[in-house]
C-alpha cells in the first residue's frame, strides 16, 4: 500500500526568506502560471548577455568553461532578482494595508 499524499496548507512568498538575499526559491518557480508569466521577462533581461560574453571569450583569452558558468548562472541569478523585487512589493503592500487599518 502506498502512503497518500495529503496537500499542505498553500505557502505565502513571504514564510521563509530568500537565499543568501538574491537566489530564486525553487518551490515559488515551480508553478506553471509563474514561469509563463515571468520566462519572458527573465528571458529578455538575461539573453542579451550571451552575445556579450561569446564576445568577451572571442575577444580575450578567458575560460569557455567561464563563459558556460556566466552563461547558466545569468537566468538564475535573474529570477533571484525579480523574485527580491516581488517580495519587496508583498511587504510593502502589507505595510501600507497595516497602516490603513483601524486600530
Amino acid at each position: 500500500m502506498q502512503p497518500l499524499h495529503i496537500p499542505s496548507a498553500r505557502r505565502h512568498l513571504l514564510d521563509r526568506p530568500q537565499r543568501l538575499g538574491f537566489l530564486p526559491t525553487a518551490w515559488f518557480w515551480n508553478d506553471p502560471e509563474r514561469q509563463r508569466l515571468v520566462l519572458p521577462i527573465v528571458l529578455s533581461v538575461t539573453l542579451p548577455w550571451v552575445p556579450v560574453f561569446f564576445y568577451l571569450v572571442m575577444r580575450w583569452p578567458i575560460s569557455f568553461a567561464l563563459f558556460v558558468v556566466v552563461n547558466t548562472l545569468a537566468p538564475y541569478v535573474g529570477m533571484g532578482l525579480i523574485e527580491r523585487h516581488i517580495r519587496r512589493e508583498l511587504r510593502r503592500r502589507q505595510l501600507a494595508a497595516a497602516e490603513a487599518r483601524p486600530s
